[in-house]
């Protein structure tokens, strides 16, 4: 268990720490010499069972709010320090208000000093306490009447401390979290970070991201609650050795995690509350400071359901900020205001991957009223029954920080539809699959009655028109399952509906069947119109309208104007490619040409229609510093595309 001191300047605390754990906290020379914490300060004490405590000892001034609200992210207790001669104090108020705000499990009050007041004073800063926590949700906490001088009270409250360390219930979360509070250089050992482990376990060896660059660092070595160790869990305090980092790249903030939490964010929805004693209100797009484990940051507050929230209220939010950060579900943050003179409200981060448009609609308000009082299993159904879009098992499982197998089993019983994408699965409902075909059948019903020459619709244009919040990947996902299901039709590179067709006339017919084998004998080199107008004794208007129109129904290519491949020819060439690509690696305008026997001008036309229809890939890039030209290549980007076995309609 983590316990950290809170309370206004010169109350005792780090004396307290001290009486309790033999340790002096302040280490640094200026603490010494002007008798006041400046840093984070810890301590350590064993229980009779074998567990340590770890203490965090917070400063007490105004000005380092933020450092005490960094001591603050990993507590799992609070000891609220409280001097019977000056009784509540800004900074005693303040400090208790984030430990509410950050929702800390419990609070113990020590009621320091007491040998320098008489008992009337006593009963009187006791009666101020207990009375201020009735608005708090601290109205429980025990209060331990101490004197760090005389030894007076410690062993109690030493003993109590003890208690709560055997009820404390481990936290929520699968993967390896950590928010550095402090950075050093172990001579002849390496770069050392330590802070409270708020979620999973970390081994020696483990390989974890660092910082918001997700750095990829090892663990060398772990002091677990001030002992050599071969792991850390949650609830603990820990340093680790790193290697792969330098101190340099290192800074009080930084999140180190698990591999697997590789999603950084620069927006989320959450629930803020503001204290019923605030001194401000919130308003909508207000820029403020945010202070998220020990890091803090400016972030601008969009209110979802209000324009304004004040003293005692609850509103949903959405915070926006330039710098990505490590985010999960129901992380705890704290707001103050830009100048870092108040703290203003408390926060419950609820979905780190929250829409842009319709996010203040009634349905996405309830959907995060629900979302802020539900387990981890609620939430997945929950989310399931009303979110418009498929769920991702991989950012949902970095949302709730919990192992996809254990995600994936939750899912299978409430999801009726699972659609695999590479390495990740999505999860919806009926309803919404039926949403998204309904989107698509409907948007090519309508394009066939505005154009019914052409033969449909690319894949990816179709889902702009259709279903544009979906991501192109899933989208193509879902038409595969629609193909499969006969709901649509590709033929080519185009989608359409299954009776769909363009329809030559007769004379049309006729005509393309003189034209086709010609294009044909044309091997990689086909006739222009004009030569065919000539050879055909057809005017040239005629043989482009009918190429153009054949080439929708995605048995020709056109690659300029007036030239045009059939399919057959255009999946010769583009074995050519694959075969130059196995070999190479890549494939170049002059490998092309030299393979294909045509001249510059041509291989580049023929290159340039490939990475129009999605077969290839052209990559280029200029020496650094300079405009010379250093790569200029092209890979395959859809293999399926112009494979011999495609039939021409």
């Amino acid at each position: 268990m983590i316990i950290g001191t809170a309370g206004h300047i010169d109350h005792g605390k780090t004396s307290l720490v001290k009486a309790l754990t033999g340790v002096d906290a302040d280490r640094l020379p200026e603490e010494k010499a002007r008798g006041i914490t400046i840093d984070l300060g810890f301590a350590y004490i064993p229980t009779k069972d074998g567990q340590v405590i770890g203490f965090v000892d917070v400063p007490g001034h105004e000005k380092f709010v933020h450092t005490m609200a960094a001591g603050a992210a990993g507590m799992d207790h609070g000891l609220l320090v409280v001097a019977a001669d000056d009784g509540l104090m800004p900074q005693t108020l303040e400090h208790l208000r984030i430990l509410d705000l950050l929702a800390i499990p419990r609070l113990t009050v020590a009621l320091s000093k007491i040998d320098a007041v008489e008992p009337a004073r006593l009963q009187a800063v006791t009666q101020e306490i207990t009375e201020y926590l009735k608005s708090t949700r601290f109205t429980e906490a025990d209060i331990f009447p101490v004197s760090a001088k005389n030894l007076i009270g410690i062993d109690a409250l030493k003993a109590h401390l003890f208690e709560q360390a055997e009820a404390l219930k481990p936290r929520q979360g699968d993967y390896f979290r950590l928010a550095i509070d402090r950075v050093f250089v172990v001579k002849g050992v390496g770069v050392a970070i330590t802070g409270a482990v708020t979620s999973g376990q970390v081994r020696v060896g483990d390989s974890l991201y660092l910082g918001p660059k997700q750095k990829p660092v090892k663990v060398r070595s772990i002091h677990a609650q001030n002992t050599p160790a071969e792991s850390a869990s949650v609830g603990m305090r820990c340093g680790l050795v790193l290697s792969g980092v330098e101190y340099s790249e290192v800074e009080r903030g930084d999140w180190l995690t698990s591999t697997a939490l590789n999603r950084l964010v620069q927006r989320f929805d959450c629930r803020i509350e503001v204290p019923h004693d605030a001194q401000r209100s919130i308003k909508d797009g207000q820029v403020l400071l945010l202070h998220h484990g020990t890091e803090f940051f400016t972030s601008r507050i969009i209110l979802l359901d209000c324009a304004e929230v004040s003293a005692g209220q609850t509103a949903y939010a959405q915070c926006a900020f330039e710098k990505p950060v490590s985010v999960c579900w129901h992380d705890r943050i704290i707001m103050r205001d830009s100048s870092a003179r108040y703290t203003l409200a408390g926060g419950l981060v609820l979905d780190t991957d929250p829409p842009l448009r319709g996010r203040k609609k009634p349905e996405r308000i309830a959907l995060l009223k629900v979302l802020a009082d539900s387990t981890v299993t609620q939430a997945w159904q929950i989310l399931l029954e009303r979110h418009e879009e498929a769920l991702s098992l991989k950012n949902g499982s970095m949302l709730f920080n919990q192992r996809p197998e254990a995600a994936q089993a939750t899912l299978q019983n409430y999801a009726p539809r699972e659609l695999a994408l590479g390495d990740d699965f999505y999860y919806c409902s009926d309803a919404i699959y039926q949403q998204y075909q309904d989107a698509v059948l409907s948007a090519l019903a309508h394009f066939h009655q505005e154009e019914p020459d052409e033969p449909g619709v690319a894949e990816e244009r179709l889902r702009r028109m259709s279903l544009p919040g979906v991501k192109a990947g899933l989208f193509h996902v879902l038409l595969q399952r629609w193909i499969f299901d006969k709901q649509v039709s590709i033929t080519g590179s185009f989608v359409h509906l299954p009776d769909h067709k363009v329809e030559l006339t007769e004379k049309e017919k006729v005509l393309w069947e003189r034209i086709y084998p010609r294009l044909i004998d044309g091997r990689y080199d086909p006739p222009w119109v004009r030569d065919l107008a000539s050879q055909l004794s057809e005017p040239e208007a005629n043989i482009r309208l009918l190429l153009r129109k054949v080439s929708r129904t995605s048995a020709l290519v056109q690659l300029v104007p007036d030239l045009f491949y059939p399919i057959p020819t255009m999946q010769i060439m583009a074995d050519m490619i694959r075969d130059i690509i196995e070999q190479d690696g890549y494939v170049t305008v002059i490998s092309f040409k030299e393979r294909v026997g045509l001249g510059r001008k041509r291989a580049i036309q023929i290159l340039e229609a490939y990475d129009r229809l999605g077969f290839t890939r052209r990559l280029v890039s200029y020496r650094k510093g300079k405009k010379e030209l250093e790569k200029d290549h092209r890979i395959i980007r859809n293999p399926e595309l112009f494979s011999l076995e495609e039939t021409v309609s």
